[in-house]
């Protein structure tokens, strides 16, 4: 296996960094991120990029609530049959999450593209060869509120136990693997055991399958650097 620095397109440069108003619904956000193993920080930031975190919110497409789930099509798609359930806040966030978990497990945990297909629709974004425009728009935000949630304190991920005198490294950094197999089972032993980065799987330009490593705003603890040591990856 081969570190490779420099690979990732830095989306986080540029982004203010100021105060955050207190993230509305919270412990629904929370209990949402812990049931479908995502980052609530994640989860908050589409939240905040669909709706500005309203819940009667209600867009051109037809969709509905903090998390813009669209009706008829996706709302059925969870289970939905009254669209006044779209209106239950902590309801609508864990139907966000319950589809954000899907797109990501149908996109093989490329954040990217789960991003843009829950704004476009996953069978356009699967047609595309690269991003439209408008969805790395939209991703483009999403990271932004997300690195701004986190980086003022507003949000700490429940699956990162940060420490205050964690030390940073440089990110973000991407290894390959032989298949895309193994990258798929590599990625999901690395989201289980270290806690202080997000990882993503991605196929790199000459068509290798790589793994992306992205710390969080505290970095690595000494454990993750361990954990990471033991499975090849130098941090």
């Amino acid at each position: 296996m081969k570190r490779i620095q420099g690979l990732v397109l830095l989306l986080l440069s540029g982004v203010v960094l100021t105060a955050t108003a207190s993230v509305p619904y919270r412990n629904c956000f929370e209990r949402s991120a812990n049931d479908y193993d995502l980052g609530v920080d994640l989860l908050m930031a589409v939240s905040a990029v669909e709706s500005n975190w309203k819940v009667n919110a209600r867009s051109h497409a037809n969709a509905h609530g903090l998390m813009q789930i669209q009706w008829p099509g996706t709302a059925r798609h969870l289970g939905v049959r009254r669209v006044s359930e779209l209106y239950k806040p902590c309801t609508n966030i864990a139907l966000g999450a319950r589809y954000l978990r899907e797109l990501l497990d149908r996109f093989d945990n490329d954040e990217a593209r789960a991003l843009a297909a829950y704004n476009y629709g996953p069978g356009r974004i699967e047609r595309a060869k690269t991003l439209p425009n408008g969805a790395q728009r939209y991703v483009a935000r999403v990271v932004r509120k997300r690195a701004q949630l986190t980086s003022n304190g507003t949000v700490v991920d429940s699956r990162d136990r940060r420490r205050p005198d964690a030390r940073s490294i440089p990110a973000p950094t991407v290894m390959t693997v032989r298949s895309r197999g193994a990258a798929r089972r590599y990625l999901r032993v690395l989201e289980r055991r270290v806690r202080g980065a997000d990882f993503s799987y991605r196929r790199l330009p000459d068509g290798r399958h790589g793994i992306q490593m992205l710390p969080r705003a505290a970095g690595l603890s000494d454990q993750d650097r361990l954990i990471l040591k033991t499975m090849g990856w130098e941090a």
